[in-house]
């Protein structure tokens, strides 16, 4: 999957891969040119009920296991079932509303319009764009991010 990461203004064009993937293990590997690689690890409890993502940039060379309530690039089974249940979720501290995007605001990847969930935080500063999809809920697209860089999906082989 290729992305774009905003940081700080500065678009960084960023690799993510799955390079891992059962019930209770999952493990993405990420790849910035000129920066390096590595990985992320979440195991049972992060895919179960990890509320929020890590804010701090990855080091390169470096297999990450994160805590049990950081998942990254995905949403937790209980994120995306209060969000299913209950039309909202909390990820980083920030309630998000399940909502309807606005025209010209759905997600495409090239000129294909994506099965998406469009979440927005109340004060609208905070957009997420989630894959449909309970069995891997990952994030499109993330704008307003307060635990790190806002990321947009380019492409997914």
């Amino acid at each position: 999957m290729q992305y774009t990461a905003n940081v700080n203004g500065q678009e960084i064009p960023v690799g993510f891969s799955i390079d891992s993937l059962v019930t209770d293990y999952l493990k993405i590997g990420w790849s910035v040119e000129g920066y390096g690689e590595g990985s992320w690890i979440m195991n049972k409890k992060s895919l179960q009920s990890a509320t929020g993502s890590m804010a701090e940039n990855p080091e390169p060379g470096v297999q990450m296991v994160l805590p049990d309530d950081k998942a990254q690039l995905i949403f937790s089974k209980d994120q995306w079932a209060a969000l299913t249940k209950d039309k909202k979720v909390k990820h980083n501290n920030i309630e998000y509303n399940v909502g309807t995007p606005a025209s010209g605001d759905e997600f495409k990847i090239g000129d294909k319009v994506v099965d998406v969930v469009y979440l927005e935080s109340a004060d609208k500063s905070g957009k997420i764009w989630l894959l449909n999809n309970p069995a891997i809920p990952i994030i499109l697209k993330i704008t307003g991010n307060t635990a790190g860089a806002d990321l947009v999906a380019m492409s997914i082989n």
